[in-house]
């Protein structure tokens, strides 16, 4: 059997116990009972008027992209919702797709301005309950990076919001490396949502994130491997959304497949370990046996709580967010790192928002 260390397990050997024992000192302090939230949506109703632009089709009212309805939204709800389901503090994103649906690279790099200066402006009306991920104009690199900068450097958010895919341009492809570097430089952290692979039909008709999303996820973590991106850049902080799709189980299979001297001969253990070292959040994924399963694959240390509001409707996540702790047979100890610390460690720029250093 190939045990496969946690990432925590990794940093231990790197970082100094006394920072390790300051972020355990700021999640006391918050509160046994804090939940941060690393998975949860904005939706700017300038998004969706230019989804509605560009042909997404809307049925009785309702806007809906991959075959899924985008739900209303308003900040107040957010927060609101927030207060309901416990969670005291939230990053948001835009989600799927992003702006990737403008075929031009100035509209696309317009909007995601125009997107990423609402997610400033939500997160000054509330700084201590919302951190911003910048929304990227990919697949057009040079915008990306000057955007990545612009929110980073001078808007200041805790983090970067990336898709597994932008029209086909997948997480791993080489054309992705001035990202990466500039997320390196800046010690930056990126929450990865899945989206619809360009071969729609795959789907057979139904939602694309019924299954899509999960095996999209899937494709964007091997790419990283088998490209060798994922090792050149191998220190950026990564959450990969809803338990990491089918990864846990599929891990195994394309560790062994890498292996083979025509796909580059990698060492199974080192892909394992690869393939292991990213975060991964709960949205849609509270059942014993998917909690199970990433318990198994990376440890309690590389779990963060996700909600994917408000595309996941309250009752669901409220009773998704109940089961956590005993369907993944959890103690009280590990759901405050779950719950809070795993996702301080993720984003470092979250304490400073709360004014804890």
């Amino acid at each position: 059997m190939i045990l496969m260390p946690s990432l925590l397990q990794n940093l231990l050997l790197t970082i100094p116990l006394a920072c390790l024992a300051s972020s355990h000192a700021i999640s006391d302090s918050l509160g046994s009972n804090y939940k941060i939230d690393v998975h949860s949506h904005v939706v700017p109703s300038i998004w969706k008027e230019e989804l509605i632009s560009a042909g997404y089709p809307v049925k009785n009212g309702t806007l809906y992209t991959d075959g899924f309805p985008v739900p209303d939204w308003t900040l107040d709800a957010h927060i609101s919702t927030m207060d309901s389901l416990g969670v005291n503090y939230s990053t948001i994103s835009v989600s799927a797709p992003g702006v990737f649906f403008l075929k031009d690279a100035k509209k696309a790099k317009s909007l995601a301005r125009s997107v990423n200066l609402l997610l400033h402006k939500y997160t000054r009306t509330h700084p201590t309950r919302l951190g911003a991920l910048c929304l990227l104009p990919l697949p057009y690199v040079g915008e990306a990076v000057e955007e990545l900068k612009f929110c980073l450097d001078t808007l200041g958010f805790v983090g970067v919001g990336l898709y597994t895919n932008a029209n086909g341009t997948y997480l791993g492809d080489k054309a992705l490396d001035p990202v990466f570097s500039a997320l390196h430089k800046r010690n930056a952290s990126v929450f990865v949502h899945p989206a619809s692979p360009d071969c729609t039909s795959v789907a057979q008709g139904w939602p694309i994130p019924m299954t899509e999303y999960p095996f999209d996820t899937v494709r964007a973590i091997e790419n990283l491997l088998l490209t060798g991106q994922r090792a050149q850049y191998p220190d950026i902080k990564m959450i990969f959304a809803h338990g990491g799709g089918a990864i846990p189980f599929l891990a195994t299979r394309i560790a062994g497949m890498a292996s083979l001297s025509w796909l580059g001969g990698l060492s199974v253990v080192e892909s394992l370990a690869q393939l292991a070292g990213y975060y991964f959040d709960t949205a849609s994924s509270t059942s014993a046996i998917q909690l199970t399963a990433l318990k198994s694959f990376v440890g309690v240390d590389q779990i963060v709580t996700g909600t994917d509001y408000p595309y996941v409707p309250i009752s669901q996540a409220t009773s998704g967010l109940a089961a956590i702790e005993g369907n993944g047979n959890f103690t009280a100890v590990e759901m405050s790192q779950i719950d809070t610390l795993n996702a301080l460690t993720i984003f470092p720029r979250i304490i400073k928002a709360l004014k804890l250093s």
